[in-house]
């Protein structure tokens, strides 16, 4: 269950459409149709089990599909393009934890970059829900993309990021990240993040006095002792940075990007769906 104004929504399966839920899907379908004429953008939506209604033909394209009506009723792992398949699983993950947020109005901003069907490309999507006010219903998501340059992520990130992010599916966190009811603040997830990549804590310091400066610098002690923190709350031994390392890779956290670090990489404001 989702909440919004002190309502209740919840989550609707295909099977259990009434003919409303029918009609405004239809509705909905139409406006892509419309969009997808008239422009190129990248739009479409799936169901709650992450089959997709609809898309234009822009999103189409990128899967190796000649049209957004050849998307609809297809599953990602079914779709021509490997490297869709290849990250399918983490995709419908994406769309199954954005589906049990209890914020209704929650967007999640991913970067994928990967093979699609005409070659390797970086696209940051945006996922929403798919929601039926009248019957206080939710009835998917819907994605929406657009392509960024893939040299700004290269030229931010310089050592050891292929190890983990060619081909991959990388989602901006805004604020605490909460790992298995493990809050680190930001500035701790910043630390985390540039710690799997093998940066030293004296670079570490160096790149936040250079790209998020104080008034009093930060040394390599300074990330020495936040580390420290870390590693307490994940009831790691502070000497075993090798284990923290590996500790925050199973955790999941080197595709979960902080937002400073996501919003640098872009260089512009998100698409909103």
């Amino acid at each position: 269950m989702s909440i919004i104004n002190g309502q209740q929504y919840r989550l609707m399966s295909p099977d259990q459409f009434t003919s409303e839920h029918i009609e405004f899907l239809n509705n909905f379908k139409l406006s892509v149709s419309l969009l997808s004429s008239q422009t190129d953008i990248i739009l479409g939506a799936k169901d709650i089990h992450s089959k997709h209604f609809i898309s234009t033909d822009a999103y189409a394209k990128l899967v190796a599909l000649p049209t957004g009506e050849a998307v609809a009723n297809r599953y990602d792992v079914d779709m021509p393009c490997e490297g869709t398949v290849e990250f399918a699983d983490c995709y419908v993950r994406e769309d199954q934890e954005l589906l049990q947020q209890s914020d209704i109005n929650k967007k999640v901003s991913v970067l994928n970059i990967h093979q699609y069907g005409d070659g390797v490309r970086a696209l940051v999507f945006e996922k929403c829900l798919l929601k039926h006010h009248l019957s206080q219903t939710i009835l998917g998501t819907i994605y929406s993309a657009k392509e960024v340059d893939i040299s700004n992520f290269f030229a931010f990130f310089p050592n050891s990021i292929f190890e983990f992010h060619r081909g991959s599916s990388i989602e901006a966190i805004y604020g605490v990240l909460n790992l298995n009811n493990i809050k680190l603040s930001e500035y701790e997830h910043e630390v985390c993040f540039l710690l799997i990549l093998n940066w030293d804590f004296k670079q570490i310091a160096d790149f936040f006095n250079k790209h998020q400066p104080l008034a009093r610098k930060r040394s390599g002690d300074t990330i020495y002792k936040c580390k420290n923190r870390i590693c307490d709350k994940l009831d790691i031994p502070n000497a075993n940075l090798a284990l923290l390392r590996e500790t925050l890779v199973g955790m999941g956290v080197h595709r979960k990007i902080p937002q400073s670090f996501f919003n640098r990489l872009l260089g512009s404001h998100l698409i909103i769906c």
